[in-house]
């Protein structure tokens, strides 16, 4: 395994340019476009890029009544919000809950689901084929290494030889059948550790018909240990946070969170036990209006520290279903 050096995100002119890109397609939504769901906050893994190990609050499931309170009001209000069940956990350790709660989903309207997954579950049980019967629209597989070393030693506790044919065992089958959805996208953050592989990556994915997403490395608002060279912090240079404006993210006992990468909760704008998801949404509308001010003063300490905008615009491949995308994505490859 080789380790590369790795070009710092704000050193790069183009890089600036594609940021204020993306930030100048930034608008208020009168509901969250976006909403992320942590169903379970548990996970099987501890990987190298991610804070999840050191997580200090509680390891559970969500609440099923919880679950179906807010995807009821999503099916009610804006059914095509992007409606993702996991956070900061592993959904397909829920077992057969979690294909129930996505059925019950599709039932009260939501019309478009996304799960991500670390895989090492997916060969379990008849997983493969509960992805490939359910309503979703993506599916997302993090897999971050190519060669079995680098894989095992980013994604740690993780096993190449159970992963990979599985993920390769559900693309086979989705392929056989002729399906447009889901969507299977196989995602790789680039890291130190594997940036070398990216294209072997690349060219075994597109062998299987899976597609292929790239993403840089988060620190995960640097609230934890995680950092990498790539971010810098207290440039002058910066952008309203992508996440900040277009996501809204609920742990799983319903807190409402900052935004998507507020792993521990160090913000938090109301229960939706007790609000609505509209309501909880409103309460965060200064947050983001002082980003797309660049009144960076009015932020949280937690948005005023974090570096995570800069890793924003992950790479896909060229469009292939419609639907499959970001509600962000527009015309670009890199979004």
């Amino acid at each position: 395994m080789s380790f590369t050096t790795l070009p710092n995100h704000l050193a790069d002119k183009a890089r600036r340019a594609r940021l204020l890109e993306i930030e100048a397609r930034l608008t208020e939504h009168a509901f969250p476009p976006q909403l992320v769901i942590e169903n379970t906050s548990w996970c099987n893994l501890t990987c190298i890029h991610c804070s999840h190990s050191e997580l200090k609050r509680a390891n559970r499931h969500m609440d099923r009544a919880l679950w179906d309170r807010v995807v009821t009001e999503v099916g009610q209000v804006s059914p095509d919000c992007e409606v993702w069940p996991t956070f900061y956990g592993e959904a397909l350790l829920l077992g057969n809950e979690l294909w129930d709660r996505l059925d019950y989903a599709a039932s009260v309207g939501c019309r478009n689901l996304v799960l991500n997954s670390n895989g090492t579950a997916l060969g379990s049980k008849d997983n493969i084929e509960r992805v490939l019967a359910s309503p979703l629209r993506r599916f997302i597989l993090s897999l971050d290494g190519f060669k079995r070393e680098t894989f095992e030693h980013i994604r740690r506790k993780a096993k190449w030889d159970r992963v990979y044919p599985a993920v390769t065992e559900l693309c086979r089958r989705r392929k056989e059948r002729g399906q447009q959805f889901p969507a299977i996208i196989a995602q790789f953050t680039v890291l130190p550790d594997n940036a070398d592989e990216a294209e072997a990556f690349r060219d075994y994915w597109h062998q299987q018909g899976a597609e292929v997403k790239i993403r840089p490395m988060l620190e995960w608002t640097a609230t934890g240990s995680i950092r990498t060279s790539t971010i810098t912090h207290g440039d002058d240079f910066r952008i309203a946070c992508p996440w900040a404006n277009n996501t809204m993210a609920i742990h799983q006992d319903g807190k409402v969170v900052t935004c998507a990468v507020d792993y521990e909760g160090l913000c938090t704008a109301g229960n939706v036990a007790e609000l609505s998801l509209a309501e909880c949404w409103s309460r965060l509308a200064a947050n983001r209006a002082a980003h797309r001010a660049h009144r960076w003063a009015e932020l949280p300490e937690i948005c005023r520290g974090c570096g995570d905008w800069q890793t924003a615009g992950a790479e896909y491949d060229p469009l292939r279903v419609e639907g499959t995308r970001p509600f962000w994505f527009g015309n670009s490859t890199k979004d």
